[in-house]
């Protein structure tokens, strides 16, 4: 399927402003969010902020590697993972974890930009890196949408 240029530079661009956070800058978020908060489990839920982002990273994790070679990482749903650290020991783990999810956020944007990546290439397991990269940002936006909740309960924002 041919796509053209134009429209698949339009592509790729809204990828990656939707993995970046759109409205609600993912990263950011992360980053305003007060260490001192992130281990408090609030009523009614089975995570805090610190294990919510273990587990928005460990999917990322799986969708990454789906996007670095598609042929090799079929897996790309597998079971949820949900940390039972609820708690980082210290700022400095917190403030790690925040930069490692970053680091691969902007390698999958990285992947998307570049353009002899086959965004559209249906592989084995039925999905294409194009749907690798919406499964991300819907994901994690999905759960940075939780994160706000619960920085807002919690009187971060």
């Amino acid at each position: 399927m041919a796509f053209n240029q134009n429209i698949d530079f339009l592509i790729r661009q809204q990828l990656v402003n939707l993995l970046q956070g759109g409205f609600a800058p993912v990263v950011i978020l992360l980053r305003e969010f007060h260490y001192d908060k992130t281990g408090i489990v609030l009523d009614g839920l089975h995570f805090s902020a610190f294990s919510l982002l273990g587990h928005m990273q460990a999917r990322q994790n799986t969708l990454l590697n789906f996007m670095r070679d598609p042929e090799n990482n079929e897996e790309v749903w597998e079971d949820a993972h949900w940390p039972q650290k609820f708690a980082p020991d210290n700022e400095k783990e917190w403030l790690e974890a925040i930069d490692q999810f970053e680091a691969e956020l902007e390698e999958a944007i990285s992947i998307i930009q570049n353009p002899q990546t086959p965004l559209y290439e249906e592989q084995e397991n039925g999905k294409t890196i194009s749907w690798a990269a919406m499964a991300l940002f819907h994901h994690n936006g999905y759960h940075i949408g939780q994160m706000k909740a619960i920085g807002r309960q919690l009187g971060v924002w």
